[in-house]
């Protein structure tokens, strides 16, 4: 189908704005559709993921998703609209610290609204839950570094200069 690029012109930057935030989402879902179809299987603590996608099915979805990703590419040109780029630092920031409140309502005295609780109960879920804020946020406070949020300084590296880990470059490369 053709398309004429001129005759989108009177598209205003809401509409753009919401095609790109749509369409960004669907990018970002698509990329963990990509690792998934790929073989990533995560486990940890209190999660698994189990990759149980045939050869067949991994196959398919990354046609698909790469059929999806030439049409959005097209939208995007058509359009003129920007990719979105985003640090890592700052999704890391924003996860963190909005996640915080969910484990402040696993307290006891937030879990009582389920119920009462054995005796002692408390006394051992609270510092835990405690535990795991205190380290949230200390994720969001490294994480925030670069972004320069309060608690977290713009620049804390050493005054001989930034270490490795502090740079944004890989091991052995130069800028």
């Amino acid at each position: 189908m053709e398309t004429n690029p001129v005759a989108f012109s009177t598209l205003n930057e809401n509409h753009k704005r919401s095609i790109s935030v749509t369409l960004c989402l669907l990018d970002e879902m698509l990329c963990e559709f990509e690792e998934q179809a790929r073989g990533r299987q995560w486990r940890s603590a209190f999660y698994e993921e189990r990759n149980d996608l045939s050869r067949q099915q991994r196959k398919e979805l990354l046609s698909v998703i790469s059929r999806m990703r030439g049409v959005m590419e097209e939208v995007k040109k058509t359009l003129g609209l920007a990719m979105r780029v985003q640090g890592v630092s700052r999704g890391i920031w924003g996860r963190s610290m909005s996640f915080w409140e969910n484990l402040v309502e696993t307290q006891s005295r937030h879990l009582r609204r389920y119920g009462e609780m054995p005796d002692g109960f408390g006394a051992y879920l609270d510092p835990r839950m405690d535990d795991l804020i205190g380290h949230l946020n200390e994720i969001g406070r490294i994480a925030g570094r670069k972004l320069g949020v309060a608690g977290a300084p713009a620049n804390d590296a050493p005054a001989n200069g930034p270490s490795q880990e502090d740079t944004d470059e890989e091991p052995g490369k130069q800028a």
